[in-house]
């Protein structure tokens, strides 16, 4: 079972493990020794990642590109002879190819073209049906391996497949999103749908007990437990049969039949490092299981008091009813068949974290011994990993960068105002690197990229975007439209541009409802919320604003200036003048002068008071006359 999370898979013996990370190159474990014996990279494993790994048994003939001649004498063969099988892995793409990797020839002998059109994003495979594979189109694709060419081709719904398997011996397929699907090849109709997981399945395993009884196994991203679902035509449950509890989500999936009890037992790993093995009989429990036992490995580190835990990346159950542990890192990789022991609800392997030098030393020259030559394509050189290389002196008054990749994409400026001063900006464009960016999923640069506010970069990158990365930046808009708002706000600032430059081809799509159909349930959604979000910015706006004006008219200053200041004067100011008037001194000329002024005021008063008694003496008389 090939895990998504790092394109890992397990070959069906167990007797090698293919993996493949960020770097695109495929390496393939010997089990039996944990030693490295094929190193391979896709000459497009930059342009089209490998998305998805599986295993395939496939004959001689079809795995070779065999010429007419030797297909006749190989049917002059005796027909009694047995068919030769190899195991080959099958390893999808982004571009929606599928290279076939020969383990004995060490070699891609075969490409599956034209079968889908975005990344492949599950596959499975059967000695009955052959290899079926689907991705991001939602499309699933029926191979015929004895041609490399496309069997059969449908549509497998509106949302992408990210797990398939294949019931044993059985002209069905299973396919899973949220929902798990069950098709017949040969109508491709569908017979029943299995709900239950509220997230991504990431696993689907099929167990057949009898003949008459197939059940199947689903595990789905940040779900803490497996479900067991019954595969009956006849039935139409709509819940599982049985829930298995896991301490994590599952990365891996293995199980195998008892042949004398009936019994089934499944091992899974958890992202936490642990291995946990689950005996169910199947009996139609409802109720949740807990596992039989947990395996653990720990480091023995010069017998310290701290215990550190080394992972268990994946596991394997071989037919002896044993399990085959892959611990570690993947740059150190150390595979152990264990028995388990069911005495205990907890088995802790204790391991040495000591490596031997040569050991290691071993591993590298039988690493370098294995890998493939140098191979020459249309004129370009494509050297493995070990290949002895000349290196080639260089001249020093090359006007080449010697700076190396890194140095030069974080030395590359992405805004136009942040040019060297006296230079004329240049309204540029980051379509490569977006593209880049696109193809790798490299959310560093995707971010570099699209965190810009430069209106007129925006609109040069969008103009000069090919057709084919349209689709992916629709999808990486979306979400960022759905995040915060600054990132929100970058994300229409782009749709705008996207939608104005590329109207024609978007309308040309048809499948632009649904590319659209994120994007204008989430508008509709705020739209909703405009109205009370507009009230609650009202009621906030005016209650900050009367808190602002309480403030500030406590803290306005009383001594500001203003038009008009009155000081009301001291008391004790007017006594001191007063006291300084009186004890004053004047000269003697002031003197002299005031009492002279003073005796004529009093002669004066006197005559004029003489003249009174005058005129009231003249009247009397007059007064006496008349009477």
């Amino acid at each position: 079972m090939a895990s998504k999370a790092c394109c890992s898979a397990f070959s069906p013996d167990g007797q090698y493990y293919a993996y493949c990370g960020n770097d695109g190159k495929l390496r393939i474990w010997e089990t039996a020794s944990s030693r490295l014996r094929h190193e391979y990279i896709p000459n497009q494993h930059l342009s089209s990642p490998c998305s998805v790994i599986g295993w395939v048994l496939v004959s001689q003939q079809s795995a070779s590109n065999a010429s007419p001649s030797s297909r006749k004498r190989r049917r002059k063969k005796s027909v009694s002879e047995d068919v030769e099988h190899k195991p080959v892995v099958a390893m999808g793409s982004a571009s929606g190819k599928v290279m076939l990797y020969d383990v004995a020839t060490a070699h891609v002998n075969v490409v599956l073209e034209n079968g889908h059109s975005s990344t492949v994003t599950a596959m499975a495979w059967s000695t009955c049906s052959g290899l079926i594979t689907a991705a991001d189109d939602c499309h699933i694709v029926e191979w015929n391996l004895q041609e490399n060419g496309i069997k059969c081709k449908w549509k497998s719904g509106k949302a992408k497949v990210t797990a398939l398997a294949i019931p044993a011996n059985s002209k069905s397929l299973l396919s899973a999103e949220r929902i798990i699907k069950w098709w017949s090849l040969t109508t491709r109709q569908l017979i029943r749908t299995f709900t239950g997981h509220a997230n991504q399945v990431i696993f689907l395993h099929t167990i057949k007990v009898d003949d008459s009884t197939c059940y199947l196994i689903s595990g789905a991203r940040a779900d803490g437990y497996l479900s067991v679902w019954s595969l009956d035509k006849n039935k139409n449950d709509k819940t599982s049969m049985a829930t298995l509890s896991l301490q994590d989500e599952a990365t891996s999936i293995s199980t195998i039949v008892v042949e004398e009890s009936q019994q089934v037992v499944i091992l899974g790993t958890t992202r936490s490092g642990q291995a946990q093995l689950f005996k169910y009989q199947p009996n139609g429990h409802t109720k949740p299981l807990k596992p039989s036992l947990n395996i653990a490995v720990a480091a023995d580190v010069n017998q310290k008091e701290t215990v550190q835990q080394i992972p268990i990346l994946a596991g394997h159950l071989t037919e002896d009813e044993k399990v085959l542990l892959m611990y570690g890192s993947h740059l150190n990789l150390t595979f152990e068949k264990v028995t388990p022991d069911f005495s205990d609800k907890i088995q802790c392997l204790v391991r040495s974290e000591k490596l031997d030098t040569k050991k290691l030393k071993e591993r590298k020259e039988e690493t370098v011994s294995k890998v493939k030559p140098t191979s020459i394509e249309e004129d370009v050189e494509y050297l493995a990993p070990g290949v002895g290389v000349a290196t080639l002196k260089r001249n020093r008054t090359s006007s080449g960068s010697q700076l190396l990749l890194k140095d030069r994409l974080e030395n590359l400026s992405l805004d136009t105002d942040g040019n060297t001063s006296g230079r004329v900006p240049s309204k540029g464009a980051n379509t490569q690197l977006l593209m880049q960016a696109l193809n790798s999923k490299d959310k560093t640069i995707l971010a570099t990229v699209l965190f810009t506010k430069n209106e007129t970069v925006i609109r040069n990158t969008i103009a000069k975007l090919p057709v084919q990365a349209i689709a992916p930046l629709l999808k990486e808009l979306t979400v960022m439209l759905q995040g915060k708002t600054y990132a929100s706000k970058i994300a229409v600032m782009w749709l705008q541009a996207l939608i104005t430059t590329h109207a024609a081809h978007l309308m040309s799509r048809p499948d632009i409802a649904e590319a659209f159909s994120p994007i204008l349930s989430f508008i509709d959604a705020k739209l909703m919320l405009l109205t009370a979000v507009q009230r609650l910015r009202g009621r906030v706006s005016l209650i900050t604003g009367q808190i602002s004006q309480a403030n500030e008219e406590h803290n306005k200053d009383i001594m500001e200036e203003s038009l008009l200041v009155y000081q009301d004067p001291d008391s004790s100011d007017e006594g001191a003048d007063k006291d300084d008037i009186d004890l004053s001194s004047e000269s003697d000329d002031n003197w002299e002068e005031m009492s002279d002024q003073d005796v004529q005021d009093e002669q004066d008063e006197e005559d004029i008071k003489s003249i009174k008694s005058e005129i009231d003496d003249v009247d009397d008389d007059n007064d006496s006359m008349h009477s």
